[in-house]
């Protein structure tokens, strides 16, 4: 039966039953009773465009994380036909357990461990990259004015195996300070600002932090003794992953994603005010300094053009050749899939983005 014929056909059933006999009261009843319904409806074309859901992880509580938060605040995931809900796994080995179990497709993670899970087999890869130096300062409590003070003393990292675990160490053997030996290095999740309370509570001496945390610390009197060019070189700090299987069979799902994560960073870059609102509400913070701290920090080194860093999973890769040999004939190229963002990047979609300006 064609949409006339329906039609027809509710409003000569609510006649005859509703009105009885008075049909002629009966039919302008129910016209406009079945226009107000119409009218009500969406569209068909809206009714049509379901979202597809889909779940992405983050993995700090830091500014290097705000494309994401971004993207998801302004709405362009569902702009672009998707229906995201993100969960924080606090620390990069978190998320990339969470990639790999599959409760996760796509995440923000960081540091080695998606590079460490692709040697063991897993069908992880690198989609995109966010942030690809060491982009940390280490924070430290009053007393400390050098880094041999640090000597007996207690570092905290979000998790072994994850972005601050790794700065911290390296820090510390480039300052002739073993890990473990001389420094204790600690375990506690719960984001930077959780670890910043424990150096105010004297719980621990110090930690590796991002802006704008590193703004409230100069607040609270904390003292800084490294800053990013300290601890130097490329590295996969906020890389973006998925796993391959995922990317082969919901392809069109990763680029849905990916044009919405594009969109969010030219957004990043181009709209202070709405970004520095973001960022706020993830970490919870009103502090104008902290916040345009953190702004004028991360979304000059967020590229426009955020390709997995060949460079970053290099310097990945040397850091775990020291302990496996086997690890040092591997290949950057192995561990990512440049084919996404390509694909954005060689049809000009990128570029127009900033064109726009």
């Amino acid at each position: 039966m064609g949409n006339r014929g329906r039609k027809n056909g509710v409003m000569e059933y609510w006649s005859s039953r509703v009105i009885g006999k008075n049909k002629t009261a009966g039919r302008v009843l129910v016209t406009s009773l079945y226009l107000i319904i119409v009218l009500l409806l969406p569209p068909v074309g809206v009714r049509a465009a379901v979202l597809e859901k889909l779940t992405i992880g983050w993995s700090a509580i830091a500014g290097s994380q705000a494309p994401f938060w971004i993207t998801k605040e302004a709405g362009l995931f569902e702009k672009n036909g998707l229906d995201v809900t993100m969960i924080y796994v606090d620390g990069g080995s978190k998320a990339t357990q969470a990639l790999m179990s599959g409760d996760v497709p796509i995440a923000q993670v960081g540091g080695n461990a998606p590079v460490v899970a692709r040697l063991r087999g897993a069908d992880v890869t690198l989609i995109a990259g966010l942030l690809n130096v060491l982009a940390y300062s280490m924070i430290v409590s009053p007393e400390i004015k050098k880094p041999e003070d640090l000597r007996g003393k207690k570092l905290s990292v979000s998790r072994f195996g994850s972005n601050s675990d790794y700065a911290t160490r390296k820090i510390l053997l480039k300052w002739g300070l073993k890990p473990d030996v001389d420094v204790a290095v600690l375990q506690i999740p719960g984001g930077q600002p959780a670890r910043m309370a424990a150096i105010q509570s004297k719980v621990i001496h110090g930690m590796v932090a991002q802006p704008p945390v590193t703004s409230l610390a100069r607040k609270f009197n904390l003292n800084i003794i490294a800053e990013p060019e300290d601890f130097g070189g490329a590295y996969p700090t906020t890389p973006v992953a998925s796993r391959v299987s995922y990317i082969r069979d919901k392809r069109d799902t990763v680029r849905k994603f990916t044009r919405a994560l594009l969109e969010g960073i030219h957004l990043y870059k181009t709209n202070k005010e709405f970004s520095k609102k973001v960022i706020s509400k993830y970490v919870k913070t009103n502090d104008n300094d902290a916040l345009e701290d953190s702004y004028q920090y991360f979304s000059r080194l967020v590229p426009q053009k955020p390709y997995p860093s060949l460079d970053a999973v290099k310097e990945a890769l040397a850091e775990l050749g020291e302990k496996d040999p086997k690890v040092r004939s591997t290949k950057p190229e192995d561990f990512v899939d440049v084919s996404i963002v390509k694909e954005f990047d060689d049809n000009g979609f990128i570029d127009g983005l900033y064109k726009k300006r």
